[in-house]
Protein backbone atom coordinates (compact mmCIF):
# COMPACT_ATOMS: atom_id res chain seq x y z
CA UNK A 1 0.00 0.00 0.00
CA UNK A 2 1.47 3.36 -0.96
CA UNK A 3 1.53 6.41 1.27
CA UNK A 4 -1.24 8.18 -0.65
CA UNK A 5 -3.51 5.14 -0.16
CA UNK A 6 -3.12 5.58 3.59
CA UNK A 7 -3.99 9.30 3.34
CA UNK A 8 -0.73 10.45 4.93
CA UNK A 9 0.11 13.07 2.30
CA UNK A 10 -1.82 15.68 0.38
CA UNK A 11 -0.51 16.70 -3.04
CA UNK A 12 -1.02 20.40 -3.78
CA UNK A 13 -0.26 21.87 -7.21
CA UNK A 14 0.14 25.60 -7.67
CA UNK A 15 1.76 28.22 -9.86
CA UNK A 16 5.02 29.67 -8.51
CA UNK A 17 6.57 32.51 -10.52
CA UNK A 18 5.21 31.02 -13.73
CA UNK A 19 6.27 27.44 -12.95
CA UNK A 20 4.06 24.53 -11.95
CA UNK A 21 4.91 23.55 -8.37
CA UNK A 22 3.87 20.34 -6.63
CA UNK A 23 4.08 20.25 -2.85
CA UNK A 24 3.42 17.29 -0.59
CA UNK A 25 1.90 18.22 2.75
CA UNK A 26 1.78 15.74 5.65
CA UNK A 27 -1.64 14.83 6.99
CA UNK A 28 -0.20 13.05 10.01
CA UNK A 29 2.54 14.03 12.43
CA UNK A 30 5.95 12.48 11.73
CA UNK A 31 7.26 9.95 14.23
CA UNK A 32 10.70 11.42 14.90
CA UNK A 33 11.52 8.66 17.41
CA UNK A 34 12.34 6.48 14.39
CA UNK A 35 15.38 8.70 13.64
CA UNK A 36 18.75 8.40 15.30
CA UNK A 37 19.97 11.58 16.99
CA UNK A 38 22.76 11.83 14.39
CA UNK A 39 20.21 11.62 11.56
CA UNK A 40 18.09 14.37 13.10
CA UNK A 41 21.20 16.54 13.48
CA UNK A 42 21.95 16.20 9.75
CA UNK A 43 18.38 17.13 8.84
CA UNK A 44 18.49 20.13 11.18
CA UNK A 45 21.81 21.31 9.68
CA UNK A 46 20.47 21.04 6.13
CA UNK A 47 17.32 22.97 7.06
CA UNK A 48 19.44 25.64 8.75
CA UNK A 49 21.77 25.90 5.75
CA UNK A 50 19.20 25.91 2.97
CA UNK A 51 15.93 27.17 4.45
CA UNK A 52 16.28 30.59 2.87
CA UNK A 53 17.57 29.30 -0.49
CA UNK A 54 15.37 29.50 -3.57
CA UNK A 55 14.44 26.37 -5.48
CA UNK A 56 16.83 27.48 -8.24
CA UNK A 57 19.70 27.86 -5.74
CA UNK A 58 19.07 24.38 -4.30
CA UNK A 59 18.86 22.92 -7.81
CA UNK A 60 22.12 24.61 -8.87
CA UNK A 61 23.85 23.37 -5.72
CA UNK A 62 22.61 19.78 -6.00
CA UNK A 63 23.49 19.55 -9.70
CA UNK A 64 27.16 20.17 -8.85
CA UNK A 65 27.17 17.09 -6.59
CA UNK A 66 28.96 14.00 -7.95
CA UNK A 67 25.97 11.58 -7.81
CA UNK A 68 23.97 13.95 -10.01
CA UNK A 69 26.84 14.50 -12.44
CA UNK A 70 27.60 10.75 -12.69
CA UNK A 71 24.00 9.86 -13.61
CA UNK A 72 22.56 10.06 -17.10
CA UNK A 73 19.55 12.31 -17.64
CA UNK A 74 16.32 10.56 -16.66
CA UNK A 75 18.03 7.69 -14.82
CA UNK A 76 17.67 6.96 -11.13
CA UNK A 77 20.62 8.12 -9.02
CA UNK A 78 22.40 5.09 -7.55
CA UNK A 79 22.48 5.28 -3.73
CA UNK A 80 26.05 3.94 -3.67
CA UNK A 81 27.27 7.14 -5.35
CA UNK A 82 26.63 8.95 -2.04
CA UNK A 83 29.79 7.29 -0.71
CA UNK A 84 31.95 9.01 -3.35
CA UNK A 85 30.88 12.56 -2.54
CA UNK A 86 33.37 15.30 -1.71
CA UNK A 87 33.16 18.59 0.19
CA UNK A 88 31.03 20.61 0.38
CA UNK A 89 28.44 17.91 -0.35
CA UNK A 90 29.73 15.26 2.05
CA UNK A 91 30.05 16.07 5.72
CA UNK A 92 30.74 12.54 6.88
CA UNK A 93 34.21 11.42 8.01
CA UNK A 94 34.75 7.81 6.93
CA UNK A 95 38.24 7.52 8.45
CA UNK A 96 38.54 5.64 11.74
CA UNK A 97 34.97 6.43 12.77
CA UNK A 98 32.72 3.42 13.33
CA UNK A 99 28.98 4.03 13.57
CA UNK A 100 27.01 1.87 15.99
CA UNK A 101 23.98 0.30 14.37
Amino acid sequence: MCIRDRKQLQRVKSDYHGYQQTRYLPLIKANLTLLKASEKEVIDRVIEQMSDWSAAAISNYSHKDMPWQATKEGEEINYELAFYREAPFSVRNYGDEIEAL
